[in-house]
This record gives C-alpha cells, structure tokens and sequence, in this order.
C-alpha cells in the first residue's frame, strides 16, 4: 500500500499489491496440453512456485500441483460451461472454493480469504475515496490521456465536451464531477493544514 495513505501509522494489514499474483487464464492452456511437468514464465516466483506437474482424474478432470518446501499443493482447473467464453476457475488448496486467482506466499498459493489479504481501497480515507472516484469519473469522461485528467488541482469547470457526448449529458457529468470537487477540496485543505502546519499558507 502507498506509503502515503498511513499518515506515519504502522501498517498492521497486509495488502493484495503486495504479493504476486497468477490469474487462472495463464492455465487455459493446459486444458489440451498433455499430461506432464510445465513451469510457469515469471521472474517474479520462486522455482517451486514456477514448476507444476498436470495431472488427470478418472473423470477427465485436470489439477496441477505445485510442490513446495516439500508439501503438494493441489489446484483444479474448473471451465464454467454456463457462460459463453468458458471462463476458467482455479481451486484454492486450503478452501478448494472457485477462484479467479490466487496469490504465491513463501511455502503456498492460496486465496486472498486464506490469506487474510486486504484490498488497499478498505484502508483508504474518505478524501483518497473521494479523490479515487473523481478521476474515475474524469477519465469516463475525458479519457486516461487526457492532460491534468489525475491533477486535483486542475477543475473541470472549463474543460470542454467531448465530440462524442450530447450537451446535455455532458453538462450532467461535469457538474456532478463539479460537485465531487467541491467536497474534495475542504478535506484536502483540512490535511495540508495539519500536515503542514504554520508552514501552510491557503490561497483563496
């Protein structure tokens, strides 16, 4: 988590960005690949958190199993046929629920709940909340590449419409990104005040 969001506090949670991450759609392939030893293409991973062994059930089932510090963990690979793009599900070894990833801790994967793993927006503030969903709203709008489109210090009062969009809705869209502005700034004035102390001087 960014430094910044703890205001000299000790961080006692541990966070999802923290940890490396595999996706189960780096496993599709596997699905038609025969049985055998693969390794996974990170630099990121340990050896044993690379090398996997695929293996197949009575059932035509498919599993791969890593082995670290000599304890196997198994993962299922599971295609949702309910949906039309077949998305693929792996299992968490410890509560064998349907994942869409798991997270590689020093002897296991396992998932974020096993983990007790938080996501970094739980510990965010109400102004980093804030803040967070005007430039969201901002890039809907405008697009990521937009200049000053993360620049709180820029107003989107004179920003002009996209080709786009009716008038009508975009003058919707920007006064309710105006009016998001206009509670965000008395929280951030709040916190450079007192981050600042006598240091800080407001420009009205």
């Amino acid at each position: 988590m960014p430094k910044g969001h703890h205001y000299g506090r000790t961080q006692s949670r541990a966070y999802t960005g923290e940890y490396h991450r595999i996706h189960a759609n780096i496993f599709k392939s596997l699905l038609t690949k025969p049985i055998g030893s693969y390794s996974l293409n990170s630099d990121y991973l340990s050896d044993e958190h690379r090398k996997l062994a695929l293996t197949e059930n009575e059932n035509s089932f498919r599993f791969i199993t890593f082995t670290i510090n000599e304890k196997p963990h198994q993962i299922a690979l599971k295609l949702d046929h309910s949906s039309a793009s077949n998305k693929l599900y792996i299992t968490c070894p410890y509560c064998q629920k349907q994942r869409q990833h798991l997270y590689a801790i020093k002897y296991a994967y396992a998932c974020r709940q096993c983990i007790g793993l938080n996501y970094a927006s739980q510990s965010e503030r109400p102004k980093e909340r804030l803040m967070r969903r005007i430039r969201k709203l901002r890039k809907e709008l405008w697009g990521h590449n937009w200049p000053d489109v993360n620049n709180m210090f820029e107003q989107v009062t004179y920003w002009p419409k996209p080709k786009w969009i009716r008038w009508k809705t975009f003058e919707q869209k920007r006064n309710k990104i105006n009016e998001l502005e206009k509670q965000y700034w008395p929280m951030a004035i709040a916190q450079m005040k007192t981050t600042f102390g006598d240091q800080f001087m407001e420009y009205l």
